[in-house]
């Protein structure tokens, strides 16, 4: 195996993450999964949390995905970007959403629970399917706990990129659904809003901003 094939990594393990779930103030439609709006200047968002099913099935503990849909029945096209969104905190930190290609990171396929993976130093390599493969360095020597061989997905999925909220011009009259990636809220925080900035496409100027109000589990 060539040394330039391995990266050795210090795997540690977070906690279950943090929920969003939607505010009692918050404008909830009716329907599965408790969808949220907020409406101004023709235009109408709905964010989602919870419904995230696709590869890999842990991605909330490494972001917040939330699904989007922009719905512009006003007068001008919309310019729509993933920076456009965000999550404000109560305490006033702003986690702007990622692009799925600004999204990097492992996540561990399932498989073993959680209390199964040790703090330790591993190899990282890649089989010959392309996957990631996780293994201890060290299995023989006492100092380093042993470590299972495990399976890891490696960020972007297909899926992530696939099922994102595509940048482009919403045109009047049009509206367009998927999924922005949020900087993981970190626990210890009680209250997120989740704010759209959205201009028009040919000045840049602002259209509509809109607030839905998240609580954080």
């Amino acid at each position: 195996m060539k040394v330039s094939s391995l990266l050795v990594l210090v795997v540690t393990l977070a906690g279950c993450a943090a929920e969003l779930r939607p505010a009692p103030t918050a404008q909830v439609l009716p329907g599965p999964g408790r969808p949220a709006t907020a409406a101004a200047a023709g235009v109408r968002v709905v964010a989602q949390t919870g419904t995230w099913q696709a590869h890999p099935v842990a991605l909330d503990g490494v972001v917040t995905p939330i699904l989007v849909t922009v719905d512009n029945q006003g007068g001008v096209p919309l310019r729509i970007r993933h920076s456009d969104f965000a999550l404000v905190s109560g305490d006033g930190r702003r986690f702007v959403a990622l692009a799925p290609g600004e999204v990097h990171g492992a996540v561990a396929d399932p498989g073993l629970p959680v209390y199964a993976y040790p703090r330790s130093v591993f190899v990282m390599r890649r089989d010959g399917g392309g996957r990631v493969l996780v293994t201890d360095p060290f299995p023989y020597d006492p100092f380093f706990d042993a470590f299972p061989a495990v399976t890891w997905t490696e960020l972007p999925t297909h899926d992530m990129i696939q099922l994102a909220l595509p940048e482009r011009v919403l045109a009047p009259g049009t509206n367009v659904t998927g999924f922005v990636y949020f900087p993981r809220v970190p626990r210890g925080l009680t209250s997120a809003d989740f704010t759209a900035a959205l201009v028009a496409d040919r000045t840049g100027a602002p259209v509509a901003t809109l607030t839905i109000p998240f609580v954080v589990d």
